[in-house]
C-alpha cells in the first residue's frame, strides 16, 4: 500500500509537524505501507530520516507569487508521486487543494485540526476552492470533536470522523527521574506559542492572584516567541503585577529540558481563546503531554481541550477569558496534594491509552477500508 504524504515539516517544535512527526513514525514501522512524505521545499528540519522525504511543495508563508512560483517548478514531481500511491493523505489543511488540482482520481484524505480548518470559508475564493477539495476528499479526519463541529458549522459534507491525536508516551518516561521531590516551592507551566489565542494575558494575571498565597511561585511559560508584540505586552504585565521574580520566558528549549520541567512542575496550565469562531485552540496536545508526565491540567472550555480535560478525572476546565476562575482553579489544585496526585495518576493513564501506536492503528484501518 502506497501512501503519499503531505505536510508542511518534520518536526517535533510545532503543532503540524509534531503531529505528522508522530503519526508518520508508526507508519513507517508498517511492512504493509509504503510511505512517500511530501513536505515544504523549505523545511530544513527533519526528524524522521529514515523515511523518503520529498522537498517539493510551496512554503506555507510568504508572497503568493513565491507559492505559485514554487507550485510551476515542483508541479511535474509533486504530480508523479501522487500518481505512483494508491492513497494521498494531506497531514495538514493547506494542502489539501494542491492533490485536488493535481490529480482528482486519488482517494484523498485529509485532517483538520483548528483554525486553518475554518479560515478558508471567510474568504469567497477561498470558501469555493476547498469547499470543492472537502466534497471530494473520502475522508476527513479532525483531531477534535470540536474541531468536527466548527468545521460542520461552515459546510454540510458526511465524509469526517474524530481520531484524537496520540503522544509519544514511551518519551516522556524516559525521563521519569526529574520528578519532583522534596521542593515546597510551587511551579506552574505553560506551553504553547505566544499568541493571542494561546491566553497568557489571562494565566499572568491569574498567576498574581496566586503569588499572594504562594509567594516564592514559579511560572515557567515555554513557547515561541515570534509575536513581538505580544510577547512586549506579556512582559508588560510581569511588570505590572510584580511578578519579575516569579515568570520565566523560555524558547527553543530540547524535549529533554521540555519533559524535565514538565516533571517538575505541580501543573500544567493553558487557557486558550477562541477568537471569532475562526481562530481557536483545535486540540490541545500539551495537555497530553503534561498528562504523560502525570501532572494535573488547567485549559478552557469551548475549545479542543474538551476532547482531553475531563473535568475532576484528570484536570479541571475554566470559562475563557476568565482570571479569576483561573486563579480559583489553580489554588484548588495547589492546595491539595491528593488531588493533584489524582489528577496527575488519571492523566497518565489516559496518555498511555493514546499513545502513538494504538492511534496510528485507526488510521490504518482508515487507509485499509479506502484500497479495499
Amino acid at each position: 500500500m502506497r501512501i503519499c504524504f503531505l505536510t508542511n515539516e518534520l518536526s517535533s517544535k510545532h503543532g503540524w509537524g509534531n503531529y505528522s512527526t508522530g503519526l508518520l513514525n508508526q507508519l513507517m514501522r508498517k511492512r504493509e505501507i509504503n510511505c512517500r512524505v511530501l513536505v515544504s521545499e523549505k523545511t530544513e528540519e527533519n526528524a524522521l530520516p529514515q523515511i523518503d522525504v520529498y522537498k517539493v511543495l510551496p512554503p506555507l508563508f510568504g508572497s503568493r507569487a513565491i507559492k505559485i512560483l514554487s507550485l510551476i517548478r515542483n508541479y511535474g514531481k509533486i504530480r508523479k508521486l501522487i500518481k505512483e500511491s494508491d492513497i494521498v493523505h494531506s497531514l495538514i489543511e493547506p494542502y489539501g487543494p494542491i492533490v485536488y488540482l493535481i490529480n482528482r482520481r486519488k482517494p484523498l484524505i485529509i485532517t483538520l485540526h483548528g483554525t486553518y480548518a475554518v479560515f478558508p470559508f471567510k474568504k469567497r475564493l477561498l470558501r469555493k476552492v476547498y469547499s470543492r477539495v472537502y466534497r471530494r476528499a473520502r475522508k476527513i479526519i479532525c483531531v477534535s470533536k470540536f474541531t468536527q463541529n466548527q468545521f460542520l458549522k461552515q459546510i454540510q459534507v458526511n465524509n469526517t470522523l474524530v481520531i484524537n491525536n496520540g503522544i509519544d508516551y514511551k518519551k516522556f518516561q524516559t525521563f521519569g527521574m526529574f520528578r519532583k521531590a522534596g521542593d515546597n516551592t510551587k511551579t506552574i507551566i505553560s506551553v504553547g506559542a505566544l499568541m493571542f489565542r494561546k491566553g497568557y494575558h489571562i494565566s499572568i494575571p491569574a498567576a498574581a492572584k496566586v503569588k499572594k498565597q504562594y509567594p516564592d511561585l514559579k511560572y515557567y511559560i515555554v513557547g515561541n516567541q515570534k509575536n513581538k508584540d505580544y510577547f512586549k505586552y506579556l512582559k508588560e504585565l510581569v511588570k505590572k503585577y510584580r511578578l519579575d521574580d516569579n515568570v520565566v520566558f523560555l524558547e527553543n528549549i530540547s524535549d529533554e529540558d521540555l519533559i524535565k520541567l514538565y516533571c517538575q512542575a505541580d501543573l500544567f496550565l493553558l487557557t486558550p481563546i477562541s477568537i471569532e469562531d475562526t481562530k481557536f485552540e483545535g486540540f490541545g496536545l500539551v495537555y497530553l503531554e503534561a498528562g504523560a508526565c502525570a501532572k494535573p491540567v488547567i485549559g478552557t472550555f469551548g475549545c479542543g481541550a474538551e476532547d482531553i480535560i475531563r473535568p475532576n478525572f484528570n484536570g479541571l476546565l475554566v470559562p475563557q477569558n476568565n482570571i479569576k476562575e483561573t486563579a480559583k482553579a489553580v489554588k484548588k489544585i495547589l492546595d491539595n496534594k491528593d488531588l493533584r496526585e489524582k489528577l496527575g495518576g488519571n492523566g497518565e493513564e489516559l496518555a498511555k491509552k493514546m499513545d502513538w501506536v494504538k492511534v496510528a492503528k485507526q488510521y490504518i484501518d482508515i487507509y485499509e477500508n479506502l484500497i479495499d
